[in-house]
């Protein structure tokens, strides 16, 4: 923190007799920590002494000590900056002497800031006064340590976030970022903190890429971090989602990798939440994995690391739909509805399926038993289904008043194809009355 004093002169200036002499008086007030006392002497000293003085800069300076070993940092900053504004004229002090004073005052002003979170313009205002006072310091100590390095980074992105949280000042953000590379470049042994701090700037910019990079190198160090592990996943993920990126093969790696990643942390002991399984289930969807992607979601929803909602089972059925195998999608189906005993939704999805598979029957049979439970999300859908059905199986009756039933809950307006499948329901009872009213007559005729 200190700065290389060459090129100043032997002989500085000194304070006078009676300055030197009143402050002999304050070491004792100091450890009895008689702080009003200290700074009344101080104030009376600087009342009587050349507002552009040595003495002036040593008296100020010597105020903002005591007030910082009172610990009352919000008056430390007035008399500090008086004696940098002095010096600033005078150059009384050394190059160590100067820093010191430039590099409290970026610490107190960061201090500042932080304090006022209620009032976003005196913040915004504290944050650059800390970052011009450490700019100065920079400027008279060449030789800047780790620390010194780190806290400017931490300083430049503190600022850049404050202007608004959901919109940084990424010119700002960049300059952290470059602050931090040079601080990483100045140790032996890169600590964890300065690699989160990076990885905090290039989430900012949205580099997952590189992110991605930092990550895996962390984790080769220090694979019991559960925060790696999450963040890694989330930053392929994005990368696969990137709405510019227009390469397939490139979104599978992306995908691949992110499934690596929750299955590594997942051997590792992390990432076993129901959300986290989930997620993997998502993943080799994602890559048309759908066998893969049904098998884990079916083991997850029966073993409950994967939340058993209904919306989870009927997105299994899906799966196994997609691949062309309606009997496992029927027997999910099954065996959702003895979890959820009243939904006839999934009755409606089974006769569907069957129906689909040219089982008229089963697909009555389950049809029938959908509107009997209830809980439909679209009823109107469901009395259609069992229109086409009941005819298909020649129940006109039954068929008829599955047709009335469902215009009647779509508000009483038929569409085309309701209109259709009515008048062919209508004409196969004509047919059928017609061929009743015939063979009567027949049988009649054959009596007589």
């Amino acid at each position: 923190m200190r700065a290389d004093d060459s090129g100043g002169s032997d002989q500085g200036p000194t304070l006078s007799d009676d300055v030197g002499d009143a402050l002999a008086k304050l070491e004792p007030m100091i450890q009895a920590k008689n702080w009003d006392a200290a700074i009344a002497l101080v104030d009376g000293l600087i009342a009587k002494a050349d507002p552009l003085s040595y003495d002036a800069a040593v008296l100020y300076r010597t105020k903002a000590q005591v007030l910082t070993q009172k610990g009352d940092f919000t008056e430390v900053r007035e008399p500090l900056e008086k004696s940098v504004a002095i010096n600033d004229q005078k150059h009384y002090f050394t190059k160590h002497e100067e820093a010191d004073l430039l590099y409290f005052l970026s610490q107190l002003y960061y201090q500042l800031a932080d304090s006022y979170k209620s009032d976003h313009e005196a913040e915004l205002a504290a944050y650059q006064k800390a970052i011009a006072y450490i700019d100065r310091w920079f400027e008279v100590t060449p030789k800047p340590s780790e620390d010194n390095a780190f806290y400017y980074a931490q300083l430049l992105y503190a600022a850049a976030v404050a202007r608004d949280p959901s919109h940084p000042d990424m010119q700002m953000v960049k300059k952290a970022q470059v602050q931090i590379e040079k601080t990483m470049r100045m140790s032996l042994h890169t600590k964890d903190t300065y690699y989160m701090f990076l990885l905090a700037t290039l989430q900012q910019e949205q580099d997952y890429a590189r992110g991605a990079k930092v990550l895996e190198l962390l984790l080769s160090h220090n694979a019991n971090n559960k925060s790696y592990w999450q963040d890694l996943s989330m930053f392929y993920m994005a990368l696969a989602q990137d709405p510019k990126l227009k390469d397939e093969d490139r979104i599978r790696i992306y995908n691949i990798r992110a499934i690596n990643t929750v299955e590594r942390a997942q051997a590792a002991g992390y990432m076993k939440t129901p959300r986290d399984n989930y997620t993997l289930f998502t993943l080799y969807y994602n890559i048309g994995e759908y066998g893969l992607a049904a098998d884990l979601l079916h083991k997850g929803l029966q073993a409950g690391t994967i939340d058993p909602d209904l919306q989870n089972w009927l997105f299994l059925t899906a799966c196994y739909q997609q691949i062309n195998q309606q009997f496992e999608a029927i027997d999910v189906l099954k065996e959702a509805a003895e979890k959820f005993p009243t939904d006839g939704e999934l009755d409606f999805r089974i006769a569907q399926i069957y129906q689909g598979i040219d089982d008229n029957v089963n697909g009555y049979k389950f049809g029938h038993s959908a509107i009997e439970k209830g809980g439909l999300a679209k009823p109107e859908q469901t009395y259609l289904f069992m229109a086409y059905v009941c005819y298909e199986l020649s129940k006109w009756d039954e068929a008829k008043a599955a047709i009335d039933k469902a215009i009647d809950l779509s508000g009483g307006k038929a569409d085309h194809q309701m209109q259709g499948l009515k008048g062919a329901i209508v004409e196969a009872i004509k047919e059928r009355d017609a061929k009743k009213a015939a063979d009567q007559a027949e049988k009649d005729a054959a009596t007589q």
